[in-house]
Formats: structure tokens, sequence, C-alpha cells
């Protein structure tokens, strides 16, 4: 059922204007916990493979056992956003099949989108790159602390190779971002299993139901939740 939430045309510069900045404020709320457990993960057991005096086997053990730490937790924080997302995608269905008014229902606010993951996954690595970028650029002591002791994640692992190899710190990116989009991923199908099994326990309660996601491929009945 589709429902008209804005009456005029000339309102749709201020809406979009509106959906971008509701969208973003949600976006940096789900960034604000992996942001903060990476740079907690770097300036503790990371750090210790940026050491000059520490011993090689010592730094290998700091970098691997804590960036597969981190993979665990980025991991779960993604699979909360994502699960979190298409709960809120399914109470948002119910509630403009009911004419609901609110702007955040309208706009489709935080509801699930697997681009949403990457982006996420893709934010929280955008002051790793500012100050890689610096240092590659002019290398100071001020960029090398806060590399080694804030972003440790993305650029202890490179560091045995020598100051000639720091431009490969960028691929390191690429490793939150996949983490981030496969946890996001999941948690979709975590919640999609929740509210198949609210389905079944209350099968008369359209707030239990599975919703189609815009630009995903259709699984079947299932989607539109379970027939009376």
């Amino acid at each position: 059922m589709e429902n008209n939430f804005f009456e005029e045309e000339n309102t749709f510069e201020y809406s979009a204007k509106r959906k971008f900045w509701l969208e973003f404020k949600d976006l940096m709320a789900g960034c604000a916990f992996p942001f903060i457990i990476m740079v907690i993960f770097s300036s503790t057991i990371i750090a210790f493979g940026c050491g000059n005096k520490v011993d090689l086997s010592i730094k290998l053990i700091a970098i691997i056992g804590g960036e597969l730490m981190l993979t665990a937790a980025l991991f779960i924080f993604g699979r909360a956003n994502g699960s979190e997302a298409y709960k809120k995608t399914v109470e948002n269905q119910r509630k403009r099949e009911l004419n609901s008014s609110d702007e955040k229902v309208a706009y489709h606010t935080g509801e699930y989108a697997l681009w949403k993951g990457v982006l996420i996954g893709f934010i929280i690595c955008i002051p790793f790159l500012i100050f890689l970028t610096v240092q590659v650029c002019v290398e100071n002591t001020f960029c090398t602390f806060i590399l080694q002791y804030v972003f440790a994640w993305g650029y202890a692992p490179f560091l045995p190779l020598g100051s000639g190899y720091i431009a490969l710190s960028y691929t390191a990116i690429l490793f939150p971002i996949a983490i981030m989009t496969l946890g996001y991923f999941f948690g979709k199908k975590r919640q999609i299993k929740i509210q198949e099994e609210l389905a079944k326990t209350n099968p008369d309660d359209k707030r239990s139901q599975v919703v189609d996601i815009p630009g995903e491929k259709k699984k079947g009945k299932n989607n539109k939740g379970r027939k009376k």
C-alpha cells in the first residue's frame, strides 16, 4: 500500500535535504561504537606491534591477536546494526500501512539496505585515511604517533615491511568494510528468523512479519509474512 506523505511537489527539495540529514544522523549513530572499539584495540593490544624495542614474535602476536579480536567485535556491531535496521524496516512498514505521519517513517530513515553496511565500514575508516594521507605526503611525528596508537589496526600490519611500504596501509580499510558489511547482512538474516518465529507464535500480529527490501530478490510468499 503506497501513501503520499507530501502533498505538494514543491516540497521535494526540502524533503530530500531532510531525508539526507536524518539518514546521516542514523549512520553516525551506527558508526560510533565500531569506531570507539577500533581505537581501544589500537591503543592497547595492537599498539604493541608498533614498538621498536619489541621482539618480532611479540609484535606478530599483538597484531594478529588484536586484529582477530577486532574482527569479532566489528562483526558483532555490524550484525547488531543490520538486525536493528531490519527490525525498524518491519515496524515502519506497518506504520506506513496505518498512514503514520512520522517523518522518519516517511523517509525510511534507518531502514535496512546493504549499502549502509558498506558505508558504515567506510565512514569509520575516514579519520585513518586522513592521517595516513598526510603521513604519506609529509612524514611527521604527530601523524606517526596517531597512526601507531589510535589507528594501529590499519598501520601496524604493514609497519614491519618498512616506511617505504606505508602506502600499503590504504588497503587495510577493506578489512573493516568487509567485516561490517558481512555482519550487517547476517544481522538481517538473524532478524528475519526472529520475525518468522514471532509470526509462528502470533500469526494474527501484523508486527511480526518479513518485508521486501528494495533492490533485493524476493524469496517467495514468506516475504509478506504468514497468512492467517
